[in-house]
């Protein structure tokens, strides 16, 4: 990350930024504290097993399905952070919008180097799940992208995901 004392958010903080960012207008639907739990569990689950796959799709120079894993660990690591604030995701656009509430979270505290971090691993994370399905970039483009989306789902994790208590660094 940086040298620099990461930004600390009340849990209050990020339910408020989850919320905003899921369906603008309309009340967002709130799981209850054990369904929030085990969804949140189960992406958690599935974001270490994708960052897996994405390395090891990487290394064999599978780069299609290491576009589509690094999407999957991105989109796991949000949906796991809505989950811990009771909140779903409804698809692909709300995963953008709720990222893009997180950004300006972190910039708005004054941190715009790792606001940007965060928001390259999106745009890259969209243009991976993009070459899963049009196979458009080269590889040592994907390899790039896949690094970027690495690293803003480690401070997605670092900043807004509470570790579990028995768990010991999921994911990484």
């Amino acid at each position: 990350m940086t040298a620099a004392t990461p930004p600390q958010f009340t849990p209050q903080q990020v339910a408020d930024a989850v919320q905003t960012a899921l369906r603008p207008g309309r009340p967002p639907v709130a799981l209850s504290p054990g369904d929030a739990a085990d969804k949140a569990a189960a992406y958690r689950d599935n974001l270490a097993h994708y960052r897996r796959h994405a390395q090891k799709s990487l290394d064999e120079g599978d780069y299609r399905q290491a576009a589509e894993k690094s999407w999957g660990a991105y989109t796991q690591t949000v949906k796991a952070i809505a989950a811990e604030h009771r909140s779903l995701i409804p698809g692909h656009a709300g995963i953008l919008r709720v990222s893009e509430r997180l950004s300006d979270l972190v910039d708005q505290r004054g941190y715009g180097d790792l606001a940007i971090t965060l928001r390259r691993g999106l745009v890259a994370a969209r243009a991976l799940h993009t070459h899963f399905y049009e196979n458009d970039l080269p590889g040592g483009s994907v390899r790039v992208a896949a690094y970027d989306v690495a690293t803003a789902v480690a401070l997605l994790q670092e900043l807004f995901l509470v570790a579990p208590p028995d768990s010991v660094n999921q994911g990484c």
